[in-house]
């Protein structure tokens, strides 16, 4: 899997509905994640190496950082099911994470590299 770090505030759009699922979601007592600390380790460790990442060096990475329970869960998700835009600009997958991780205040993500 290769990744590439994009500025929160260039992701496409998530329309008003999405915001609102992902309230009900923290409502209804979804785990908390630490959406921002995820973002930025996401964007630490895919600027120090984008490309060539398999399952068990991403997982291994996140332990090693220190993630643990719904964090850890989200760090896998992240290689398992990315962040992805499509080639006309809008979300493939990841569109509530991504509303999530802008609301935490994070100024950069990784999403999946279109050339993969």
């Amino acid at each position: 899997m290769d990744f590439v770090v994009r500025a929160v505030s260039t992701l496409p759009k998530v329309t008003g509905s999405v915001v609102e699922s992902n309230k009900w979601r923290l409502h209804e007592g979804y785990p908390a994640v630490d959406w921002s600390l995820v973002a930025r380790l996401s964007v630490l460790v895919v600027g120090a190496r984008a490309a060539n990442w398999d399952l068990d060096d991403w997982v291994r990475c996140g332990d090693e950082s220190g993630l643990f329970g719904p964090d850890s869960r989200l760090w896998e998700e992240f290689f398992t099911q990315p962040l992805t835009i499509g080639s006309e600009g809008s979300w493939v997958d990841g569109r509530h994470r991504a509303a999530l991780i802008a609301a935490s205040g994070a100024h950069q993500i990784v999403v999946a590299d279109p050339r993969w």
